[in-house]
């Protein structure tokens, strides 16, 4: 083979509901290689696995890995499922079959077995390709059309209840006579009166930050209990869903282009809004909104909270603040970020800068309390930390508490000797649970995909078993943090904790006057639970530790640079 290698590309899609899994195609690809290639060892085999992602784009990371190993003539052959594993897009299989004929790749699908040799061979591997471009569309516009069956129901699909309201089911005969259970809004008086200020305090101050500050020294707080961020306040007065459907939102849409599935004169300001189709899943999981023109909207079975002008209004103030940034602090060295805290609050302390220097050109930065900064010191009055003097004696701690004849030291060498038995039972139960965790996790995300192609009559259906999953996740994170609290008895939760530690002291201390800033926090994060201050003294927490004996309280010496 002349040291070059075969390559299997293997794809699933998981928004497809269908489809050969990745091991499977793996699988019958090495098959189709021994039976009519000769390739018989494993080792002659490059695999690349793009499990989740769409074959509607080249976007995958590792179809991009196998081009560039291609390219790099690492390959000579390349074997693939079927056609639409490769590409449902024709360009892009069309590119993509240039650049393998370019580089000397033979290629075969091994389900559909064309001979691309010939040129029936390759006219048959250009229709495939259309019908699966084909399908693929069909399946967005199967898609799309199901949003606006939904949209004709105005009702809620799920997820997590904007704050103000509640989820209440209602069931209602459908056509066949059967039960079926659908969900509405409904209003909750205490929080909905929240949401009414958040709008109102914002029109009035046109400012996030100030608008964070207001409710923090205002005592008013999330549905879970703690202080509004920037960020969620920003996903509050962004929903719609909080707006009355009057005429002022008829023509906010409208000018948007945004598609609306009810008349101009239903806009009558009796009702809220429901808008589908506003966030796209990404691979990774995460979520990306989806621009005003792709939404689909409809007015709901619940109550508006702000009416239209007001709502309109705040779009455009975020609009207009969109390119103004919050100021982020310059450049430093401060080597505790996200791991000190306030001594009197518990809140993270972060560095600000100063614009003074010392004799030596180095920057002075202060550790403050972000309770603090937020409030403008209506809820916290804790001084501000010299940065730099703590940087120092947190070096120092390290330096000192991780010599062989030191307490932590002893500790650690007498943790990896301890029996673990019970500890380590202990862990297995956890990871069991956070394994059934996980599962149901992904079970709910299979169904809210499901919702997509499902017909609309059983939406509600799979709706009231992702809340029996969300139930049950939640007695799981209940039994884990029992585990933890339990597991807590012991200085280091395993012995592989204590080698980590032991190791990362041995292997990287000694050089960490040579670390960079980013190794240097790394290593810090790795030895060190917590660092608290109040400003004059700093309580180091190094990891293992249960309580203040195995802390160290270190007083702050007065600037004297």
């Amino acid at each position: 083979m002349s040291g070059k290698k075969t390559a299997i590309y293997s794809r699933k899609s998981k928004f497809t509901g269908k489809g050969e899994s990745i091991n499977n195609q793996i699988e019958m690809c090495k098959n189709y290689a021994k039976l009519h290639l000769g390739i018989t060892n494993d080792d002659d085999f490059i695999i690349y696995e793009d499990e989740g992602f769409s074959g509607g784009n080249t976007k995958r990371p590792k179809l991009q890995q196998m081009m560039k190993d291609i390219k790099n003539k690492e390959i000579n052959t390349l074997l693939f499922y079927k056609l639409d594993r490769i590409s449902r897009n024709v360009t892009d299989f069309c590119n993509l079959k240039m650049e393998l004929e370019k580089y000397d790749v033979k290629f075969y699908s091994v389900s559909e077995n064309f001979d691309n040799a010939t040129p029936g061979g390759n006219a048959m591997m250009m229709m495939t390709s259309v019908f699966a471009e084909l399908e693929r569309n069909t399946i967005a516009e199967r898609i799309r059309d199901n949003m606006l069956e939904l949209a004709k129901t105005g009702r809620w699909l799920g997820g997590n209840t904007p704050l103000g309201y509640k989820s209440t089911p209602v069931e209602r005969i459908d056509s066949d006579g059967k039960k079926r259970k659908l969900f509405k809004l409904d209003v909750i008086d205490e929080e909905s009166e929240t949401v009414k200020l958040i709008f109102q305090k914002y029109l009035l101050l046109k400012s996030q930050t100030k608008l964070e500050t207001y409710l923090i020294n205002n005592d008013i707080k999330t549905k879970k209990g703690i202080n509004f961020s920037r960020f969620a306040l920003k996903s509050i007065l962004q929903n719609p869903v909080y707006a009355i459907a009057d005429k002022e939102m008829y023509q906010y849409f409208a000018s948007n282009k945004v598609e609306v599935f009810n008349e101009k004169k239903d806009f009558n300001g009796t009702l809220g809004i429901m808008a589908y189709n506003k966030t796209e899943q990404k691979s990774n999981k995460t979520t990306k909104k989806r621009d005003l023109s792709e939404w689909i909207v409809a007015i709901g079975k619940h109550k508006g909270l702000i009416d239209g002008k007001d709502w309109v209004e705040v779009q455009n103030i975020l609009e207009g603040n969109k390119n103004k940034r919050y100021r982020m602090p310059g450049k430093n060295k401060a080597l505790l970020s996200g791991i000190i805290r306030c001594l009197h609050c518990g809140s993270f302390m972060r560095p600000k800068l100063r614009t003074s220097f010392y004799k030596d050109d180095e920057v002075r930065f202060v550790y403050m309390c972000e309770l603090k900064e937020k409030s403008r010191k209506g809820k916290c009055q804790c001084k501000d930390a010299p940065g730099n003097e703590i940087d120092e004696q947190v070096i120092k701690a390290i330096k000192d508490v991780v010599k062989p004849s030191s307490n932590f030291y002893q500790k650690l060498k007498k943790a990896i000797n301890d029996n673990f038995n019970k500890i380590d039972d202990e862990n297995k139960e956890i990871n069991i649970l956070r394994n059934q965790y996980h599962k149901t996790e992904q079970e709910i995300s299979n169904l809210i995909d499901r919702m997509k192609y499902v017909d609309v009559s059983i939406v509600s259906e799979l709706s009231s078993e992702i809340v029996k999953l969300k139930e049950k996740n939640v007695e799981i994170e209940k039994n884990i943090a029992k585990l933890n609290q339990l597991s807590t008895t012991s200085t280091f939760d395993s012995k592989e904790q204590a080698k980590i530690v032991l190791s990362t002291i041995d292997n990287f201390v000694p050089n960490f006057d040579n670390l960079d800033i980013l190794q240097k926090r790394t290593l810090i994060k790795m030895l060190i639970s917590s660092v608290e201050t109040n400003g004059e003294d700093v309580i180091i927490n190094f990891v293992g530790s249960r309580n203040i004996k195995d802390s160290s309280l270190v007083p702050l010496c007065e600037d004297t640079k």
